[in-house]
């Protein structure tokens, strides 16, 4: 069997057609979802790039792995167990470590590992980063194509698993569009304006010092903030037509049916939520919340909507069920297929972290979401937060002070699931908290240099280490 797996950097579902938005952002990817399973409420439990990445390919979470944030340099997996070493029943090996020992030919077509990412070159048969003088987050969909086409033709008569990286949607308030990323604009802005905080909202926004907000993106109106919007849904569609050129590809090889297609991102974005426009700053719903889509009819039917709570580090037991493989024994990924078959609600809860602009760590359950926070960056979040996500994901009414039984049912949860994971080790979060989070340190060296310059006055009432 044939695995394509295309990880969209920076992709927010709900800015997929498939996934109920308004414009028409992804028929190529909205047409996958019809023919395969799209998962309605799939999370990356480490919502950064490095940890969402480390805990698919080592299918465990960060608080195991040691990864969540978005990469230091000392960064290793902590508890792996090469196969090289111990065998096939290594307990924790990398996903594709394991893969090419049981047969299938592995490769990875991205620039990630430069991304002070080094474990992820573990195992692999095959790396191709072609353009190493380039930045990472600036190699694009139609780059990684020129190389990814060429590579599936000379292996289609093999098994394989194939990883791809599209990084588009990375920094996009600086990056300027292509033509076919401008043409899209004009053609999607026909569909009306996207929404954003009001102005009373906005200008609250206004006052914060933090990374992606509007001071610090020097876009002080809300028109720049809508065409911030305009230029995000402009990318997804350019990287739709890469995905629809792997698509069509593999129907002129006549491969496409026995080809399993995996559509997920590291993380989500936020466009307005928290003050934060283009960035993912801590565990908000729409930053941890990614789309999860798996085109394999063979193996998992077609036209399936999977409600149920699930992670995208659950992609790699789902990868060796349809192989008919075991997970290794030290895995916490789970197939797809279980969690759809057993339960409707898929996972009883998922408990997610971010650790790069702030330290915080959430816990979604029955549409209730916990979030703790151990490190605020320049933000304002309460150290407990509560909020009803079905009738509020933007995150904006916090009912930790009123629903306190949910509050103190969560706050178990949570504490029982770090003793299981982390219960004779360091929880990694708490390190980087206690050390201060590396994005929060290196925005806080730019913000010190223009307050230096007296482009802007410091914030009132912080003393940290920026200063």
């Amino acid at each position: 069997m044939k695995f394509i797996f295309i990880d969209i950097s920076s992709l927010r579902a709900d800015h997929l057609s498939c996934y109920g938005y308004k414009r028409p952002t992804s028929p190529a990817i909205d047409k996958l979802a019809e023919e395969g399973v799209i998962c309605n409420n799939a999370f990356s439990s480490d919502a950064t790039n490095a940890g969402a990445r480390a805990s698919i390919f080592s299918g465990r979470f960060g608080i195991e792995t040691g990864v969540v944030t978005d990469g230091l340099l000392s960064d290793v997996i902590r508890g792996h167990t090469p196969i090289s070493l111990y065998g096939l029943n290594a307990r924790c090996p990398m996903l594709a470590e394991y893969l090419a020992s049981n047969g299938i030919k592995t490769a990875a077509i991205t620039p990630f590992g430069r991304q002070n990412a080094r474990w992820f070159y573990t195992g692999w048969q095959e790396i191709y980063d072609l353009h190493p003088g380039v930045n990472p987050l600036d190699v694009d969909a139609c780059t990684i194509n020129k190389s990814a086409l060429p590579w599936i033709s000379q292996n289609a008569k093999n098994d394989f698993f194939l990883y791809l990286t599209y990084d588009n949607l990375s920094g996009i308030s600086d990056a300027p569009l292509t033509k076919n990323e401008a043409d899209y604009l004009d053609s999607l802005a026909a569909h009306g304006e996207p929404q954003i905080p009001d102005e009373q909202t906005f200008q609250k926004h206004h006052n914060l010092h933090a990374a992606f907000s509007p001071k610090a993106h020097r876009s002080t109106s809300q028109k720049a903030m809508r065409q911030l919007i305009h230029k995000y849904n402009a990318k997804i569609r350019s990287i739709d037509d890469c995905v629809k050129e792997i698509v069509s590809l593999l129907e002129k090889l006549e491969i496409l049916d026995d080809t399993a297609i995996i559509i997920t991102s590291n993380h989500g974005v936020l466009l307005g939520e928290c003050g934060c426009y283009g960035g993912h700053i801590n565990t908000h719903y729409n930053s941890s919340r990614v789309p999860l889509i798996i085109r394999a009819p063979k193996k998992i039917g077609r036209g399936i909507a999977f409600d149920g709570l699930c992670y995208s580090l659950d992609i790699s037991a789902t990868i060796l069920d349809m192989l008919g493989l075991e997970s290794p024994s030290g895995y916490h990924s789970l197939p797809l297929a279980d969690l759809m078959e057993n339960s409707p609600q898929g996972r009883n809860y998922v408990v997610c972290s971010h650790g790069h602009y702030t330290a915080q760590r959430a816990i979604i359950s029955s549409d209730w979401k916990l979030n703790r926070t151990w490190h605020n960056g320049f933000w304002q979040f309460s150290d407990t937060e509560l909020y009803d996500i079905k009738n509020d994901s933007s995150e904006k009414k916090n009912l930790a002070n009123v629903e306190s039984k949910h509050v103190l049912n969560l706050m178990k949860k949570i504490h029982n699931w770090t003793n299981e994971f982390c219960s004779d080790k360091v929880d990694p979060l708490a390190a980087i908290a206690c050390a201060e989070p590396p994005g929060f340190l290196t925005y806080g060296q730019e913000l010190r240099e223009r307050v230096i310059r007296g482009e802007i006055t410091p914030p009132e009432n912080y003393s940290g280490r920026w200063r």
